[in-house]
């Protein structure tokens, strides 16, 4: 009796202390899911818009979503913390510079303090000696940014001299002036120039983004050949399409070299080892230069590259059934549109859902 009297204190202390560890670790998992679940939606709503405020309100949202001990945690505004994110090469981990000139990234850290609104975490038997009945932990996550290399594969046969509600028939195109030839300039209600337009605009979505994406271009008729190599600078890329439409010539469709330029473009020495690979392919015909065989050969070579192949059709001459078919083993969208407006939001949408698309 006097052995169990002396030892029952020792054991209740020692249950207390193992039911509030149990309890606290809990309650550090817990703040670890909302502190990551906080900091990926802020960072995805950041990385597509790169407006901070919304990006906290969104991470708001989230944490009511993932409670600690069935309590929504309050996040004040310097629980975000807006950076700049980079990474040299794959050996090495990213960095964050707080101060960075160029924010694309945003570290959250939610906080059960005295200070917080949270408040401190209470421990559920409060420890005999020392009177503790809580104590301050805080959980600190960071949304990184998702770079991508992106390589635009334009089509330029002769058929996107022709307005989209064109037949590609042979004949002049009915916007094209008297006399006017393969050679000189694009005819003004042209395929090419709707697909110019489309890719200015999806530059331009980009270019709202704190991120720092690299663009190539290239494109294809019966060859194909890269006009830009990976370049965060646009203007050189406005300056390409320009020279195709100051002197349009015909030619066939090869979808083949189109993907294989593509794939180069985002494997060579400009490529960053750290970003997604991402091909936006358009055509507004069929592939008539080599076999379908060598078209999903080429799609393949590219997907096993780990390149995210998104395909667009453009007019009702296009071949939906292979482009999909492309999409689809590159594991990327396809699209496809009738009229210029109708392109321009595709390749807006393409912009927008980058990095939910680099993330699946």
């Amino acid at each position: 009796m006097p052995l169990m009297a002396l030892l029952l204190p020792v054991t209740l202390m020692l249950s207390a202390f193992a039911v509030n560890i149990a309890y606290i670790e809990l309650s550090r998992t817990e703040m670890f899911i909302c502190a990551d679940s906080v900091t990926r939606a802020a960072g995805r709503d950041f990385a597509i818009s790169g407006d901070k405020t919304n990006a906290m309100k969104v991470g708001r949202q989230a944490a009511t979503l993932n409670t600690v001990n069935g309590l929504e945690m309050k996040l004040a505004d310097s629980d975000f913390v807006f950076g700049e994110a980079s990474r040299p090469d794959l050996s090495k981990r990213y960095s964050f510079d707080p101060s960075g000139k160029f924010p694309n990234a945003i570290e959250v850290t939610l906080r059960k303090t005295s200070s917080s609104t949270n408040g401190k975490l209470a421990i559920p038997l409060p420890m005999i000696f020392g009177g503790v009945s809580s104590i301050e932990t805080t959980k600190t996550s960071r949304s990184n940014p998702l770079e991508a290399d992106i390589a635009i594969v334009l089509d330029r046969s002769g058929s996107m001299a022709y307005a989209a509600d064109e037949i590609a028939d042979g004949t002049k195109p009915k916007s094209a002036p008297t006399g006017w030839a393969f050679g000189q300039a694009v005819p003004p209600n042209s395929r090419w120039l709707d697909a110019v337009a489309s890719v200015n605009v999806f530059m331009a979505e980009i270019a709202k983004t704190p991120m720092k994406e690299q663009v190539s271009l290239s494109t294809y008729n019966t060859d194909a050949g890269t006009d830009v190599f990976l370049t965060t600078e646009q203007p050189p890329i406005v300056e390409a399409m320009g020279n195709y439409s100051k002197n349009f010539y015909s030619g066939g469709t090869n979808i083949t070299s189109g993907l294989d330029c593509g794939r180069l473009t985002l494997l060579s020495s400009l490529s960053r080892p750290y970003a997604a690979k991402v091909m936006i392919l358009l055509t507004d015909g069929i592939n008539n230069v080599g076999t379908q065989a060598q078209v999903f050969a080429a799609a393949q070579t590219a997907a096993d590259k780990k390149i995210i192949l998104c395909t667009v059709t453009f007019s009702n001459e296009a071949d939906k059934t292979t482009m999909a078919k492309i999409a689809q083993i590159g594991l990327g969208k396809y699209a496809h549109a009738t009229s210029s407006a109708d392109l321009q939001n595709v390749f807006k949408d393409i912009a927008k859902g980058l990095p939910l698309l680099l993330t699946q």
